[in-house]
């Protein structure tokens, strides 16, 4: 039935399209045609006669009925347009429903209804985005995600994987609606460990609140595998004197956490204490641009069984780095800036003899001079495993480079070293062809 109306409209319409051609092919009329042996007369003086009056009269009579009829074609026209018109409509809302019609019974056929669930949960984790915390918003993987249809939402709630990571506000996480969205969002993440990136952005809370948010924050930790704290310590939860501490919590292990980073605290107090033991951690990251690090008296981490270890402070004194290698006998990386030595310190380096400090498994170190304290470093480290060696100095050519302290360091390190970078100190560039011969295959690079 529906074929054959259709039919039947499309057999209106071409006679429809046929009868306007033959409207169309009908001649207009020209100004030729409307041409009188009076129309030149139009534009000057001329008084006609009374015969010719007479003539004038008999053309506006036929003038009227021309415009009389004209008029009535084009009131037709103008229906037949408006009905056109009215019919394009009903035409271009039918194929739009036609449209939507085929979208959606051609999705039916889509190969992606046919992938199965955990192939496309694996999709969806490669959507993430590539940073290694992620900020909740409906806008980003995976909370995006889920709302384009209940399959892929309920594939997503259900893949562990999407919801292992996350960034959470201090100053947010004092509402409690913020901190069940975040509850949820981890607790799709089931088992998994996870990484987490906390903001404090809270400033001088109450001690009310301030024991909440770290009760919480605590048993978050627990669970995760990777631990990025931005901002001021809070009591108790990676600042913990027993002497001052306002906040009374029990030992909480971190089973799970591999990768601390403890980045950008305020004022002049640096300390970095977890709340229970982290067996699993071997990555540490520590920075405060502020900051002179003078000793490790408030951090306390699990130094012998760190692999990597950055350190970015203001000043670093050399006798920490000393003691910091001494402590980390896993140590593989190790970066370091600013170093540096004041003259008392350089005094008690000076006491230690030549690689008094010895380091089995230390592979690349990357260190930036502030200050002087660089020989005496080289002077009292032995290292047998370093391969890679970048030193920069932050101030252009202002210190000389340590070339005896440098040579008898890598002769008694057994000669292992591969790679020396060099940055901001082109004197050691005349040392250039005995350094050739220092160690079998070592480069190096002058920046």
């Amino acid at each position: 039935m529906m074929i054959t109306q259709m039919m039947n409209d499309m057999v209106a319409l071409a006679k429809l399209d046929l009868l306007l051609d033959e409207c169309l092919a009908q001649p207009i009329i020209s100004p030729r045609d409307l041409e009188t042996p009076y129309s030149q007369y139009h534009s000057t003086n001329f008084v006609p006669a009374p015969r010719d009056i007479a003539y004038i009269d008999e053309v506006l009579h036929q003038r009227h009925a021309q415009l009389r009829n004209i008029s009535f074609q084009l009131s037709i026209a103008q229906s037949a347009f408006r009905k056109l018109e009215a019919l394009q409509t009903r035409l271009e809302e039918s194929a739009s429903r036609v449209r939507l019609s085929v979208i959606s019974h051609k999705a039916l056929t889509s190969p992606i209804r046919r992938i199965p669930p955990e192939v496309l949960g694996e999709i969806f984790y490669h959507c993430l985005p590539t940073a290694p915390y992620v900020t909740p918003r409906d806008v980003e993987s995976p909370m995006v995600l889920t709302q384009v249809c209940r399959h892929w939402r309920a594939v997503a709630m259900s893949t562990p994987r999407l919801w292992t990571s996350i960034t959470l506000h201090v100053g947010l996480a004092t509402d409690e609606g913020y901190r069940s969205m975040c509850e949820a969002w981890l607790g799709r993440a089931k088992s998994l460990p996870f990484a987490m990136r906390v903001l404090n952005d809270l400033d001088g809370p109450d001690p009310c609140t301030q024991a909440h948010i770290v009760s919480w924050l605590r048993q978050l930790l627990m669970r995760c595998h990777d631990f990025w704290w931005h901002g001021p310590a809070l009591d108790s939860l990676l600042d913990k004197d027993d002497a001052l501490s306002t906040v009374t919590c029990a030992v909480s292990p971190t089973p799970y956490l591999t990768h601390l980073r403890v980045t950008s605290h305020r004022g002049n107090v640096y300390a970095v204490r977890l709340p229970g033991p982290a067996p699993c951690l071997h990555a540490a990251f520590l920075q405060c641009t502020t900051h002179h690090l003078r000793s490790l008296d408030r951090i306390h981490l699990s130094w012998p069984q760190l692999t990597e270890l950055s350190l970015h402070f203001a000043l670093l004194d050399s006798t920490v780095l000393l003691r910091l290698l001494s402590l980390c006998t896993s140590l593989r990386f190790l970066a370091v800036s600013s170093l540096c030595a004041d003259p008392d310190q350089l005094a008690l380096l000076r006491t230690l003899r030549a690689g008094a400090i010895r380091h089995s498994t230390l592979r690349r170190v990357e260190m930036r001079v502030i200050r002087h304290g660089l020989d005496a470093v080289l002077d009292a480290l032995t290292a047998p495993a370093l391969e890679e060696l970048d030193i920069g100095f932050c101030y252009r050519e202002c210190d000389p480079w340590p070339h005896t302290e440098f040579v008898e360091f890598v002769k008694r390190s057994g000669r292992a070293l591969r790679k020396l970078v060099v940055g901001q100190n082109k004197s050691v560039a005349r040392h250039l062809a005995e350094y050739s011969t220092l160690a079998p295959g070592l480069t190096v690079t002058v920046r």
